[in-house]
């Protein structure tokens, strides 16, 4: 509560006629780039994935049944390789740019339960099949503003998040092309949805837009009751000055100055 009250005072401040002279007058000024070393989000993007899967058999190693229908499928066990706490194997580069993406290594484990007519009891039975995926992903990115200039161009952070996981599809099909012919005839074939985010950030040389003079001359306190002088801003930067009681001072050539 107190900081909408904060907010609402310094909304209020800022439509008083003189900070909005004082604020104009500060545009006006001319201004320098002063550089300065800032952690800075360097590029960014989001993609989302459709990855297809094969299960062949179940956890007991039984081939998936022909008149199998899938009732419910998750995805778990989500991993990124090299972010976090997750330590990087044997084969799997960690998270790293390439180009215009961020490429990194993922796994996550799909377990699928479908019904079956066993001819055995002659009863509808329920199993699960499962198993561990992993893949590599690109996930383009855009610069922010121009990209980052680093003093050391490997000196970079990459985070990497997921959005969205979920198994969208899974139905069964029959043993797809280029599978050899000691798979077994049908497999459930499933759908999951990824999406991510991905970000490259860096200690980067920044431009701050710093006034050439004083932007905000700050007038002097007003003490209850003082009078203040009436006072516009001069629009000559150097001039000639003189007094009642020195005239003819700026008629030399050249005028002395101040």
């Amino acid at each position: 509560m107190q900081d909408l009250e904060f907010v609402a005072k310094v909304k209020e401040a800022w439509k008083n006629p003189e900070i909005q002279t004082l604020a104009t007058r500060c545009f006006h000024k001319r201004f320098n780039c002063t550089p300065i070393i800032l952690e800075k989000v360097c590029a960014s993007g989001t993609k989302c994935f459709h990855d297809i899967h094969y299960l062949f058999e179940d956890e007991r190693g039984c081939p998936i049944p022909a008149d199998s229908c899938p009732i419910n499928c998750v995805v778990s066990n989500f991993t990124i390789f090299g972010v976090g706490n997750e330590p990087l194997r044997d084969g799997i580069e960690a998270p790293r740019r390439v180009g215009e993406c961020i490429v990194f290594n993922v796994a996550y484990k799909v377990r699928v339960w479908y019904e079956f007519f066993d001819t055995s009891t002659n009863c509808l039975e329920v199993r699960m099949a499962s198993q561990f995926f992993e893949r590599e992903l690109a996930v383009p990115v855009t610069d922010i503003d121009g990209g980052c200039v680093l003093c050391q161009p490997e000196a970079v952070d990459l985070c990497i998040r997921r959005i969205n996981l979920d198994c969208i599809r899974a139905v069964v099909v029959p043993r797809p092309q280029g599978y050899p012919s000691t798979f077994p005839p049908y497999a459930v074939e499933v759908t999951v949805e990824k999406e991510f985010f991905a970000m490259e950030s860096g200690k980067s040389i920044v431009c701050v837009p710093t006034c050439v003079e004083e932007c905000i001359d700050l007038p002097f306190p007003v003490l209850p009751g003082e009078c203040v002088p009436f006072e516009r801003e001069a629009k000559c930067d150097t001039f000639c000055q003189e007094t009642d009681l020195e005239p003819g001072r700026c008629g030399q050539c050249p005028p002395p100055q101040p």
